[in-house]
């Protein structure tokens, strides 16, 4: 991909500003008590196919699509401290899905070329169908727990440190995988998920702020 940061052209258009990373350390005042909403952006997704409930906390794969798989993120954007989150995963079937989160950017976040979660270098995905953690299209950790069923849920910690590099570990079904490091410092995450056949539901639940930086 010659520019992954402008994969999306509709957001690299409408700005000329060199795409670059956001930076909590120089946020203002406002903004840095600003962490968006807890729920799925349900106005972003273009495809019919999904249904939100459940307050836009959930997302279900109801009805058939030429899409091979369906993002769709939240309107969270957490920052400057400790968070934990966790997906519940109420129906995988017998193929892949991914949940995860990405970092954002001044000109939004970025799916990577093939749109998928793990796609892109700034974004990371867990598949509890193979046991992989997934970014920039390729496994950085595998051999790690699987769901025993169609269903589970997977915890997501977030260490996310305005002046220091920021990491995260990812827990399933209690178990808890190793913990990664990002790409830069001050990182704001928006936690997302990666529908990969129709019947797959999942919701996102339990926000807390451990603590703040």
């Amino acid at each position: 991909m010659a520019n992954e940061q402008c994969s999306n052209e509709l957001s690299c258009d409408k700005t000329s500003e060199k795409p670059y990373l956001l930076d909590s350390s120089t946020f203002s005042s406002e903004k840095m008590n600003n962490f968006g909403e807890f729920r799925f952006d349900s106005n972003r997704s273009m495809n019919s196919s999904i249904r939100f409930s459940n307050n836009d906390c959930t997302v279900e794969w109801l009805e058939p699509s030429m899409a091979v798989w369906i993002p769709v993120e939240t309107k969270a954007k957490l920052h400057s401290g400790k968070w934990s989150l966790e997906f519940d995963v109420e129906w995988m079937g017998t193929h892949q899905i991914g949940v995860g989160f990405l970092l954002d950017w001044n000109i939004g976040s970025d799916w990577g070329f093939f749109g998928y979660l793990g796609s892109s270098s700034s974004a990371w995905s867990y598949d509890p169908s193979t046991g992989d953690i997934v970014t920039n299209t390729e496994s950085i950790h595998g051999n790690l727990p699987k769901f025993t069923g169609n269903s589970g849920v997977i915890g997501l910690e977030l260490d996310l440190p305005k002046n220091e590099i920021g990491k995260f570990t990812f827990i399933v079904d209690g178990v808890r995988t190793p913990t990664k490091q990002l790409s830069n410092s001050g990182a704001v995450a928006i936690p997302a998920v990666c529908l990969l056949s129709r019947g797959q539901k999942v919701t996102i639940r339990n926000l807390v702020r451990l603590n703040q930086d």
